[in-house]
């Protein structure tokens, strides 16, 4: 069974990909988790089906959807990250939280959440 887990304080940055040195502070990428990229790192996971994710308290599952944005230059930006699990968008879900200290589960199949060195298996 496949598992994420992102920890770590909740950072929004450039949802279309298009940063560049002359914005340093804006990270490439909708939403970071200490020093993750979420929509990055989860679709570099490659889920095959159906997730369970959860955020803090709250969770979700269904299908999930990744695509990572894209634009030509900051004045073109094209297409945002895009991150959901069944009708739930996790990036607005997660932006909620900016500032804050999270959890961020992303799994294939239930978890044990009182395990202390859960790795999914």
């Amino acid at each position: 069974m496949k598992a994420v887990k992102f920890e770590g304080i909740v950072t929004l940055g450039d949802n279309f990909r298009v940063s560049y040195d002359g914005y340093p502070d804006e990270k490439n990428g909708a939403v970071w988790i200490g020093d993750s990229d979420v929509v990055s790192e989860i679709e570099d996971a490659k889920f095959s089906g159906p997730v369970i994710v959860g955020i803090a308290d709250e969770t979700f599952d269904g299908d999930l959807f990744v695509d990572m944005g894209w634009g030509y230059s900051e004045y073109t930006p094209m297409d945002p990250d895009t991150l959901t699990v069944g009708g739930h968008d996790l990036i607005e879900i997660l932006s909620r939280s900016e500032g804050k200290s999270v959890t961020l589960w992303v799994s294939e199949g239930p978890i044990n959440l009182l395990e202390e060195n859960n790795n999914g298996n």
